[in-house]
């Protein structure tokens, strides 16, 4: 295994697949406006309720990738009502048809042309200007105290420390589910959902850098890196967990309902990171711990800020065994251990550059590759038992043959 070429490539892949900070701006800006509008008075009803915008998902935890070609940013927001809502007071239709109504009205507003869409828990609204968004925004209120309370008891018997659960569970939210039986009626039978709480769980398992995080801080010349954006923050896991997700798109490019999902993928790889400071550490250590994570009971893949919650749940069900979602969950994992070790195993830059494209759906400039590699066109293949000068095309590890 050469580890500086597997570094250079893996830097080389990250540069292409990483999205640049305007677009981080650019979907703050988006949310940012919404929120600003839905608590203006004078135009919104829902100003009485404030309303609070944030971010959920890869935005949120900085590990967005650029979409592949067609397809567009995929922003997650959460939309809570602080006041008025409650699962006493209305239902959850009551609670999601207020905002849709608000919702379009903006829509109309901001000259977007789609029409509001709308999905089993959220809204979805899609801009289509320079950067192509669509914004899915979950309608919530506040989860009482008797389920904060619930959600600090499972952490704590699941291993969080106090402190950590103490603090994620403040942030938990009654979401709105369409497909609930109680959907229309006023009931306590709401899903409960945590994506700040999940948020900073995830930056306190990206705190194990400890070192890196402070070289972030003096080079952004901040107080300390709470104050900085995650997206900013760029550590290994982050890293690690946007070469994962490409990697998972590029093999399931054909087959999509068939492919792991990213807070699966998300939840196995914070757990398994042990504070590794290069990307090529960390994503080792990773392959290496994330298989022994998933249980083999339920909660196969626990929510960490809900540990009763499985988010592999879809596995055994009847639309999950047509899918092959943890057969194929399993061989991706075989896939992405193989599909990374070979970008150590050669300092070829056409091999290297091929494996790329068709492993990682990205294109390298061999020139560039070769000048800061500082190799010959072509060289020997390290170890493994293969064969001496690296294969023209491609190595196809994948067994079986692409799904789909």
């Amino acid at each position: 295994m050469n580890t500086k070429t597997q570094k250079i490539v893996v830097e080389e892949i990250l540069e292409v697949i990483d999205i640049p900070d305007s677009a981080y701006q650019s979907a703050q800006d988006r949310y940012d406006d919404l929120e600003k509008w839905l608590c203006d008075k004078s135009k919104s009803h829902s100003a009485e309720c404030k309303p609070h915008v944030y971010p959920q998902g890869s935005f949120r935890l900085g590990t967005a990738v650029k979409p592949l070609k067609g397809d567009d940013y995929d922003l997650d927001l959460t939309c809570k009502m602080q006041e008025g809502f409650s699962k006493e007071t209305h239902t959850q239709k009551q609670l999601k048809e207020f905002l849709g109504r608000d919702l379009d009205t903006y829509r109309i507003e901001r000259h977007i042309d789609e029409k509001l869409e709308q999905k089993h828990r959220c809204w979805r609204l899609c801009y289509k200007d320079q950067i192509k968004f669509h914004m899915d925004i979950v309608p919530c209120v506040p989860a009482r105290e008797d389920i904060r309370k619930l959600l600090r008891e499972r952490m704590l018997k699941a291993g969080t420390i106090e402190s950590l659960a103490n603090q994620v569970a403040q942030f938990a939210v009654s979401i709105t589910d369409d497909r609930k039986s109680a959907y229309g009626v006023i009931s306590s039978d709401w899903d409960i959902s945590n994506p700040e709480g999940y948020a900073q769980w995830f930056e306190n398992r990206m705190k194990q850098a400890g070192r890196l995080l402070e070289s972030v801080v003096l080079a952004e010349k901040a107080a300390k890196i709470e104050d900085l954006p995650t997206y900013k923050w760029r550590t290994p896991l982050q890293r690690c967990i946007q070469i994962l997700k490409r990697h998972r798109d590029i093999r399931f490019e054909h087959n999509r309902d068939s492919k792991p999902i990213s807070v699966i993928i998300t939840t196995l790889a914070a757990k398994a990171y042990q504070g590794e400071g290069t990307v090529e550490e960390a994503m080792q250590g990773i392959l290496l711990r994330m298989p022994s994570l998933v249980n083999s009971q339920k909660p196969r893949v626990p929510n960490p800020v809900n540990p009763s919650e499985d988010f592999a749940d879809k596995w055994p069900t009847e639309e999950g065994r047509r899918l092959r979602l943890e057969e194929n969950f399993m061989k991706w994992l075989k896939w992405i251990n193989e599909d990374f070790e070979i970008l150590g195993l050669s300092n070829d830059v056409k091999y290297l550059a091929e494996n790329a494209k068709s492993k990682f759906g990205v294109e390298l400039n061999t020139g560039d590759l070769q000048k800061r590699m500082g190799v010959a066109a072509t060289v020997s293949v390290i170890g493994k038992g293969l064969s001496d000068q690296a294969p023209k095309k491609p190595v196809d590890l994948r067994g079986g043959g692409r799904l789909g």
